[in-house]
């Protein structure tokens, strides 16, 4: 992989397309448009990965990255003109969600120096092909249309997700409703779903957020397609209607991450790696539960303890990867109340992050305790395991519909009021015995339980397939590749 701008980076321009991908500034954002870029290019595509100087060491290298061509480009992040501290290159990275809109602002006044950039190629002879860019970046439509090549919009979401978040907007469903508490139906959708305002997608509020949604769905409804980090077999009703409602292609091309190479051996230096391993092999098989609520919950302690004291209930073997909003009041209640201790080798509490691939997919892990950010929800899939469902904001709620009405691989906790993103919440949304309960279901071995592994199972077999040669994902990569030569050569021949 190289860094920089200029042609020499992406040359061969003549015979390959040249694929510009601008993820959103974030950990779960990113990464799977990283997994993406990998799959492009060892099938031939150059790749420029745009990022920021900050966020370009955070990600993360794989085995064999330095033999395919990818050309990170790092841009400089406004945070000063935007009104940001500095540092603020990614959603993990700000103090609370009131900046949220000029962080956007700040990704938008990226539009001017990557247009630069790409001229800069195309007068060089790498000319862009195309620009797929985040959903959440619709500032990338009209800078694609300056540069004229098309814009393939990214979902990080599941097709199931959003398509329910359109017709929401479409039929703007919240109209005239006074209880953030209601549910209310969403009109033309494949299967009955109902959701409250205070659980919906839109659950993002502040100065101009109601604006930046809807720039979002118009520019989504202008791009050329949509690429979802998702797999055919999956949700095959969902795709289908998606397309039919937009009157375009919807590429499934996940999961992506089994794109990727698999990562070499925990080392010595990735403590949190070699701890988790080492404690796994202890275990019996599918005798642990993880719990992970990502990389941008951040609970509050009572909340913790309320997990804490339903793990230990449960009488599981555990991993908890917190992430609390406070670590030091975590860490002193800890001490106080004596968890660690009780639980002993019962349990492992990690700080911060997990290496949740390598958990889940570990013979000893059993079920996963999610939040339902659909990574995390494609990496379960993936490893085949049954899923506790614990929403806490943005499209998690409509997720776990997927994951526990359709699906059937999961069990609800039972949550029913969101969490807002970057604010401890002050009421407990779940309580010891909610943790327990789910605990024990997800991980029973009843005639319920086994057939919600079988499912499980089943799905796992599934994405692997899907993205194994000429599998549904693997021959949308293909598809994808190909839309895009047809659009490059026309537009050559328009020249």
């Amino acid at each position: 992989m190289s860094s920089g701008s200029g042609a020499a980076a992406v040359a061969g321009a003549e015979t390959a397309p040249h694929f510009v991908l601008v993820p959103m500034m974030a950990a779960g954002h990113a990464g799977p448009m990283l997994d993406m870029a990998r799959a492009l290019a060892r099938r031939g595509a150059l790749v420029t990965f745009v990022t920021t100087t900050l966020n370009l060491p955070r990600l993360g290298r794989g085995p064999g990255d330095d033999a395919i061509p990818i050309r990170f480009l790092p841009l400089r992040f406004p945070c000063a003109e935007a009104g940001l501290p500095e540092g603020c290159e990614s959603l993990d990275a700000l103090p609370g969600p009131s900046l949220l809109g000029r962080f956007n602002d700040a990704c938008a006044m990226l539009r001017a120096p990557l247009v630069a950039c790409l001229r800069g190629d195309a007068a060089a002879g790498a000319p862009a092909s195309c620009v797929v860019a985040d959903a959440c970046h619709p500032w990338t439509g009209g800078a694609a249309r300056e540069l004229g090549v098309p814009r393939l919009a990214f979902d990080g979401f599941c097709a199931f997700s959003s398509f329910c978040m359109r017709q929401m907007n479409v039929h703007r469903i919240f109209d005239g409703v006074d209880d953030d508490r209601r549910p209310v139906r969403v009109p033309g959708f494949p299967i009955d779903v109902e959701i409250s305002r205070a659980r919906s997608p839109g659950n993002f509020t502040g100065p101009g957020m109601k604006e930046f949604g809807e720039e979002i769905m118009a520019e989504s409804a202008r791009a050329d397609g949509l690429v979802v980090n998702s797999f055919a077999e999956l949700e095959p009703r969902f795709v289908d209607a998606y397309e039919a409602a937009i009157g375009k292609k919807v590429w499934t091309i996940g999961p992506l991450f089994l794109n990727t190479m698999p990562s070499a051996a925990a080392t010595a230096e990735d403590a949190a790696a070699v701890r988790c391993a080492n404690w796994l092999e202890s275990k019996k098989p599918r005798s642990v539960v993880f719990v992970s609520f990502g990389s941008l919950v951040r609970s509050s302690v009572p909340q913790l303890a309320e997990i804490a004291h339903g793990l230990e209930a449960s009488n599981r073997p555990f991993i908890w990867a917190v992430k609390p909003g406070n670590l030091a009041e975590f860490e002193w209640w800890l001490s106080g109340d004596g968890f660690e201790s009780r639980v002993g080798e019962m349990g492992l509490v990690i700080r911060d992050s997990a290496p949740q691939r390598a958990i889940l997919s570990h013979p000893a892990t059993g079920a996963f305790v999610t939040h339902c950010g659909w990574n995390s929800v494609l990496e379960c899939v993936a490893a085949g395991l049954p899923m506790a469902t614990w929403p806490h904001f943005a499209e998690q709620f409509v997720n776990e519909k997927l994951v526990v009405d359709v699906l059937r691989v999961g069990v609800p906790v039972g949550v029913k009021d969101a969490t807002p993103w970057g604010v401890e919440a002050a009421a407990l949304v779940a309580m010891r015995e909610d943790v327990a309960r789910a605990v024990a279901e997800v991980m029973d071995g009843g005639e319920e339980g086994s057939a919600r592994r079988a499912r499980a199972a089943e799905f796992s077999r599934k994405a692997r397939d899907a993205v194994a040669r000429g599998g549904s994902s693997d021959r949308n990569m293909a598809l994808l590749m190909e839309h895009v030569e047809r659009k490059k050569t026309t537009a050559s021949e328009e020249q």
